[in-house]
């Protein structure tokens, strides 16, 4: 892996590249100057190189997390995400740059990352030999899985409405008693074309149905037909998590399937785009590996139309009749559009802008007018409604003095606002604190966070993730496509986690939303969690998870109500590939 790496910085140097530490404006300006044109590793060769995506449930994330707020990732962007395998080998070259005249003492932050980036060696060396010269042709099956959760007592299931007993899980099904996946993912590559595939059984039990009155007043608050409350019953299905083919021209890559997005600096939750819900079928633009800008520095963009799924009900034209039925989805469904770009004007600061837009749908073809209106400023005063409009504006920084210890960010989004920085009366927010390590505890880690979208004085209670045209709201399949808090909570996590080695964790989280009175008579919901995940030998792992949760909604149940949910899940890493990479001639 020593001499792969060595590979890779040669090949670099050999293309004109040199290893970016974004500092001032000056810097920045002078590296320019230099006729810099790729950043931070990424040779020619590399730009055309096509790859699959890291999904957003990799261990690699909380890795890559932890180095940059140690500083060893200077031009890593921690806004938005997935990332390509081939940008994440791109990052850990990078990390390696800036440690080789560090010492991996204990106390230092080399010798907080040193295990780190040897994980990461082991699984991105396959993409180190690519950065290095190696032809991208080959195939290989990522993980074979299995998992199995019990759940003692009602959960919840229908944050849109009350709250979530299991969030952030791609949308999977589950219930009270038995609840089982199992699931298979790989991936092929041949030169700029990559090709993923990741799919599963799933089995869930049922929950009770809600009762008459909760069901009532649902239907008045939703203003939906009697019977369009949610239901819960077993799911026995094959399901797709992600599948797609994507092609890279020079740092673009284009992707068309099913692909799961996650946009803002929040890891107990999304407030905009995250794996709360299933994953969408897309078509996607993205930058996979930063464009150096002056002054702003590296900047990374994605672009997505995406269409929705499960929705039942629109409200059409002015004056919003109501079509459809609580028993059928809609023939023609809705879509959604969206763009985030973030920038890094210094490697201790990053800020990123992004909008999402439901468009088209029934009554209204998907068509360039109708793209172009989603632009109008006429708001819902129009014939036809232009869109279901959010923004969403997140920053992250590494506090001056203790930059290797504290991480400050926060992220927000408004409905039909030009900016929720210029309207934070009518934004929801998500700010949050990190610290990769505890003084006199390098392996522990804590992050704290508040989500928030009970805000006081809006004229619509349950503002948030609604909308009067498409009646389901901001949701895909019955689940919020942004945050578990919902549309009128407030609550936030902590977690803690101990890094035995990079693949060795244990991790405790407590999870709190309170949903306002105003809203279907408010309500709350607490948690307790403990998740270990143990390489039992390479190519083995084995993780388990016990939470504990107590929570109580007034229409739902009179009093308290608790559950209890335990799972056991094994994951088998193949290491062989049908065709072995060759080196370029």
């Amino acid at each position: 892996m020593r001499e792969a790496r060595e590979r890779v910085f040669r090949a670099c140097r050999k293309n004109g590249v040199v290893f970016l530490e974004i500092g001032t404006q000056a810097n920045i300006v002078a590296k320019l100057d230099e006729g810099v044109r790729v950043i931070a590793g990424h040779s020619e060769a590399a730009a055309r190189l096509g790859s699959s995506y890291v999904p957003l449930d990799s261990w690699m994330y909380a890795a890559f997390d932890r180095l940059e707020a140690i500083g060893y990732l200077p031009t890593a962007s921690q806004l938005v995400r997935p990332w390509t395998r081939v940008e994440s080998a791109r990052l850990l070259a990078e990390a390696r740059e800036k440690m080789e005249d560090e010492v991996a003492d204990e106390g230092t932050r080399a010798g907080a990352a040193s295990p780190l980036l040897a994980a990461l060696d082991e699984e991105l060396l396959h993409e180190t030999n690519l950065l290095a010269g190696e032809r991208n042709a080959g195939a290989q099956v990522e993980i074979i899985y299995a998992r199995f959760t019990g759940i003692s007592g009602t959960p919840l299931r229908d944050s849109f409405h009350f709250a979530q007993t299991l969030v952030d899980d791609n949308g999977r099904p589950y219930g009270e008693g038995a609840n089982a996946i199992a699931g298979v993912s790989g991936r092929a590559e041949a030169g700029p074309f990559a090709f993923y595939l990741r799919g599963e059984y799933q089995y869930a039990s049922a929950i009770p149905g809600y009762n008459a009155t909760a069901q009532q007043a649902i239907s008045a608050t939703d203003g939906l037909p009697p019977g369009a409350a949610p239901v819960f019953r077993i799911a026995n299905r094959i399901r797709p998590i992600e599948a797609y083919g994507s092609l890279n021209l020079s740092n673009w890559q284009l992707s068309l399937g099913q692909q799961s997005l996650w946009w803002g600096p929040g890891r107990g939750t999304g407030l905009v785009m995250s794996n709360n819900a299933e994953a969408m079928p897309m078509v996607r633009l993205d930058r996979v590996s930063p464009l150096m800008l002056p002054v702003l520095g590296p900047m990374r963009t994605d672009f997505f139309l995406a269409r929705v799924g499960g929705s039942r009900f629109v409200r059409l034209g002015p004056t919003f009749v109501l079509n459809g039925d609580v028993n059928h989805s809609l023939g023609d469904q809705p879509y959604i559009w969206g763009f985030f770009a973030s920038f890094k004007p210094t490697m201790n600061f990053e800020f990123g802008l992004g909008l999402t837009t439901m468009i088209a749908g029934l009554g209204r073809p998907l068509n360039l007018q109708t793209f172009l209106h989603s632009f109008s400023s006429s708001g819902n005063a129009q014939p036809v409604e232009p869109g279901d409009r959010r923004t969403e504006f997140s920053f992250s920084y590494r506090v001056p003095g203790i930059r290797n210890w504290l991480t400050l960010y926060a992220d927000g989004f408004a409905e039909d606002e030009p900016l929720p920085l210029f309207y934070p009366r009518r934004s929801a927010i998500n700010p949050g604190v990190y610290l990769a390590r505890l003084p006199g505890m390098r392996k522990l880690d804590l992050r704290l966070e508040g989500v928030y979208t009970n805000l006081p004085g809006l004229r619509h209670q349950g503002f948030f993730y609604f909308n009067a045209h498409y009646a389901d709201g901001y949701r895909n399949y019955g689940q919020v496509i942004g945050s578990w808090i919902g549309r009128q909570g407030a609550g936030g996590t902590a977690a803690a986690t101990y890094w035995f080695s990079a693949r060795n964790r244990l991790s405790a989280r407590y999870r709190k939303m309170v949903a306002d009175e105003s809203f279907l008579q408010g309500g709350w919901l607490q948690d307790l969690s403990g998740h270990v995940t143990w390489m039992l030998r390479p190519g083995i792992e084995v993780s388990a998870m016990a939470q504990y949760e107590w929570w109580n909604f007034p229409l739902l149940a009179a009093g308290t109500r608790s559950d209890v949910a335990a799972g056991f899940e094994l994951r088998f890493f193949p290491v062989a590939r049908l065709r072995a990479a060759t080196r370029q001639p």
